[in-house]
């Protein structure tokens, strides 16, 4: 009982955003209609609901999408007849009369040309439409409930002039072809999902259909959605290995979430962005060729993390990229070596120290109120020293079992960073709320200074924390030294720790501070001031 209340208390259980959602989206089934020329979009969206409190359903639309008509439960709205429903700026508002644990549907008709959310790019007989939704821009296209932590099931019926294919989130059912040349796509998600990774794609793709993966627990269906001139490459290049990754996160964490998998060449704002069954991929990386297998393995992991087990509020964003740039770390080791995993966590903790601006920023930042400012250094390459330190701190074996049991727990469900260490703890057989405040509330990282002397065949270490007051001291269980090949473990708990080790015929000549790299950290080391290598030098 106190471990659970140690671990539920702020702010490892906080939900920071601004708008908590007042009612729970069960499903939504969306038809769109997609122009032959410009940007006017024409959508109906029926969604169900779970009714969990009196207050009015609560439906982001941006303001420069107008309302057709709405309906709740069957009962239609005219243009004359607005009591049904509000409109206040991006909002719509329908109130009821149902209790709480009841359900109600909603049906939206809309149209307009969206301001952002999807992008429609057209050059000459080029045309391309692209959803764009991290991570509150899906209301910009869809009437919608627009919180991470709010996952639905959906279905997809998108129309789209003769030639085009379209990608969605989910699995293709049928395509039906209309009367006058146009095409209607049919897209099921039976597991529940954000809406920021709820996304449609529509252009002339070259389809590639890969291997299925992940057969030793159920196949999964794999394909390459892509420009025809980037095909080639782009399945002997950077997804040579898609179905590999896909058996490797199979194994290490538990099923792949998804019946397939679609890598589609689109147009983001980022070079990979994780939508559920549907990963985009920016386009300027296939023309430069700069996409590499370490994006698409960042990306692939995020559909078990980020997409299955979704953070319920995004301060708690390091549950999904932290985890995918630390599996993007252990992809690295998998495919090319253990030197491999090393040198990628060499360039993560040298982004998480010397190259981050956000140092004095805690991984779970409550203060920012901006989405976007929490896509830093210490949600992915911080946090995923944090989980590395984790795996130090409990042992391979209890830390895979951990971070499996956290998948099967939360999938198609949300979590916070409470939930996460509430199961590592777990998994650990000890309280691990201390190591969770620490990694995630203090700003920076551990700097100290090792000095040793020798006196009667005993080395006298001396061991001082030097990070700025503000970042707070840490706690270093089981810190590895070395002494002239001779490892000791030391418990560093505060700024000043002092330990004694016997059995030295003469003063050591070299000493190594945790050459196994399993702490971000910088050291000084030496009997007169001699400094010793840090972490990020070695080999």
């Amino acid at each position: 009982m106190l471990l659970l209340l140690a671990l539920l208390q702020q702010p490892l259980a906080a939900r920071a955003d601004t708008l908590p959602a007042l009612h729970d989206a069960l499903d939504y089934d969306i038809t769109l209609i997609l122009p032959d020329s410009g940007g006017h979009l024409l959508g109906q969206v029926r969604t169900q609901w779970r009714v969990t409190s009196p207050e009015p359903l609560r439906i982001a639309l941006d303001h420069a999408m107008r309302v057709v008509w709405v309906r709740a439960n069957g009962t239609a709205d005219s243009a004359l007849d607005r009591s049904l429903y509000a409109r206040e700026g991006d909002w719509i508002y329908v109130p009821h009369h149902r209790p709480a644990g009841d359900t109600m549907t909603t049906v939206i008709r809309y149209h307009g040309e969206p301001r952002e959310g999807l992008v429609i790019q057209e050059s000459g007989t080029h045309r391309t439409m692209f959803a764009d939704n991290w991570p509150d821009r899906a209301h910009f296209w869809l009437p919608v409930q627009d919180l991470p932590g709010d996952k639905a099931t959906a279905s997809l019926h998108v129309e789209v002039p003769a030639g085009f294919r379209v990608v969605a989130t989910g699995t293709l059912r049928k395509v039906d072809t209309l009367n006058y040349g146009r095409t209607v796509w049919h897209y099921r998600m039976g597991e529940p999902v954000p809406v920021y990774t709820l996304v449609v794609g529509v252009a002339r793709f070259a389809v590639t259909k890969l291997p299925d993966a992940g057969c030793e627990l159920r196949c999964v269906s794999l394909s390459l959605w892509t420009n025809p001139d980037d095909s080639a490459w782009a399945s002997e290049g950077p997804f040579r290995r898609a179905g590999e990754m896909v058996d490797y996160f199979s194994r290490l964490v538990g099923p792949f979430p998804y019946e397939g998998l679609a890598h589609v060449e689109a147009e983001s704002r980022f070079s990979g962005m994780e939508n559920a069954t549907a990963i985009f991929y920016s386009r300027l990386h296939y023309g430069d060729r700069s996409l590499t297998d370490q994006v698409v393995a960042h990306e692939t992991a995020h559909q078990w993390f980020g997409d299955a087990v979704t953070e319920a509020d995004w301060h708690h964003v390091w549950l999904s990229e932290g985890f995918a740039t630390y599996f993007e770390a252990l992809w690295a080791g998998h495919a090319e070596g253990d030197s491999a995993f090393r040198r990628a966590m060499r360039e993560a903790a040298r982004e998480a120290t010397r190259d981050n601006p956000d140092l004095k920023r805690p991984i779970l930042d409550l203060t920012s109120r901006s989405p976007d400012s929490l896509l830093n250094s210490n949600a992915y390459q911080k946090a995923a020293w944090g989980l590395h330190s984790l795996r130090g701190i409990m042992g391979d074996s209890a830390f895979f079992r951990g971070i499996r049991e956290y998948y099967r727990r939360f999938r198609n469900g949300a979590a916070l960073s409470s939930d996460f260490a509430a199961v590592m703890s777990e998994a650990a057989g000890t309280d691990l709320s201390w190591y969770f405040t620490q990694m995630l509330t203090q700003p920076g990282y551990p700097i100290i200074e090792v000095h040793w002397h020798y006196e009667h065949r005993q080395v006298v270490l001396e061991i001082r924390q030097t990070q700025l007051e503000s970042w707070g001291t840490y706690r270093l269980p089981n810190l590895t030294i070395v002494l002239d090949g001779k490892p000791t473990t030391v418990s560093v708990e505060g700024r000043e720790t002092r330990v004694v080790v016997d059995g030295f015929s003469q003063s050591p000549q070299e000493i190594l501070v945790d050459p196994a790299g399993w702490w971000l950290l910088a050291a000084e080391a030496g009997d007169q001031g001699r400094r010793a290598r840090e972490r990020g030098d070695r080999e």
